[in-house]
């Protein structure tokens, strides 16, 4: 029995050991797609001042992939998304790395614990406008517990700059977003936003920077103890326009949206003429925290717009994102929304 311990211990030891650095461009002739397959779990893959082009690349392993200065990766305008992380890349971390030119910058989807840092995501979902599902989306975060995404820019986008659904807990941090929906392809009433919560338990939003955008900046929709704090959101509705298709919209700084027991403070947010800087609806406004913001005007206790109101309120308080999704009300709410061809 000793004797098996012992080896055992050497094992586990030697497999710690086997972690490798590996380098796209000197072993791999810059081959990405090949040298994140040939990676295994714990591998580190590094990229050079190089652009890499690819259709999709699907990262189902714990990895790091990490650029050096001037690493590019382009999609070539693909359909698909530039990365898609699965349930078997939890704990991934994607870093140092500018994300250009697909219909989707990073979808992960079941896949917890990954790390987004210090990325630069732009030109994404402007090639082909796809405004059913996550689509169009610079960072789109389904079902990724302990996600935490920081100190990054994501620009130039057609619907949506992060989306994140079905998540127990999170951290988006330190991000500037600028340039969403200009040329209003996506309804602003629907899914176009800079920062969108949807079925979510204790996510916080906190030190982001948005402007420009002609969409809801931050909208905190169905949810359950979330934190909004010490972001800064410039000129709400100086770039507003819309859908030739649906002129029901209009945009707003931070909305909050049949959530509970969520806490907004420190936030400073501006709007110009009668748009909006901060809403909470009726819902949202009796567990609501409000603290220390400076809002150039705000709306509280506002109408409630349900769908099916029991279906999306038990959404809201269950703490489990798994227990209560989108497909309670989908029909719903499907049947009455303007989003478009």
């Amino acid at each position: 029995m000793s004797v098996s311990n012992q080896s055992d211990t050497k094992q586990d030891s030697s497999v710690e050991n086997e972690y490798q650095i590996i380098n796209v461009d000197t072993d791999f002739y810059g081959d990405l797609e090949s040298a994140i397959a040939a990676a295994d779990h714990g591998d580190t893959v590094i990229l050079s001042e190089n652009t890499y082009y690819t259709d999709g690349i699907l990262i189902e392993k714990d990895i790091t992939l990490r650029g050096k200065p001037g690493a590019v990766i382009n999609g070539g305008g693909t359909s698909e998304s530039i990365f898609y992380l699965n349930s078997e890349a939890s704990g991934t971390t994607i870093k140092d790395i500018e994300i250009t030119n697909g219909n989707n910058g990073i979808f992960v989807q079941d896949a917890a614990n990954v790390t987004l840092k210090n990325l630069n995501i732009h030109n994404i979902g402007v090639e082909e406008t796809i405004r059913y599902g996550s689509n169009n989306t610079g960072i789109v975060l389904d079902y990724a517990e302990g996600f935490k995404l920081f100190d990054s820019t994501v620009h130039n986008i057609g619907k949506k700059a992060v989306g994140i659904s079905n998540t127990d807990g999170g951290l988006v941090s330190n991000l500037t977003i600028h340039d969403v929906n200009l040329e209003a392809q996506h309804v602003q009433s629907h899914d176009a936003a800079g920062i969108k919560l949807f079925n979510t338990n204790d996510i916080t939003v906190r030190d982001n920077h948005l402007y420009d955008l002609n969409t809801i900046f931050i909208w905190n929709d169905i949810t359950n103890l979330t934190t909004i704090e010490n972001n800064k959101v410039e000129n709400v509705g100086e770039d507003f326009l819309a859908p030739a298709f649906n002129n029901y919209v209009e945009t707003i700084g931070i909305y909050n949206e049949k959530s509970v027991n969520s806490l907004v403070k420190h936030n400073e947010v501006t709007a110009v003429g009668e748009f909006t800087a901060f809403r909470a609806t009726e819902f949202t406004t009796e567990t609501m925290t409000l603290e220390d913001n400076n809002f150039s005007n705000y709306q509280l206790g506002t109408t409630d717009y349900w769908a099916n109101e029991s279906a999306e309120k038990l959404v809201a308080i269950t703490a489990d994102p798994r227990e209560a999704d989108f497909s309670l009300f989908a029909n719903d709410y499907l049947t009455q929304a303007n989003i478009g061809d």
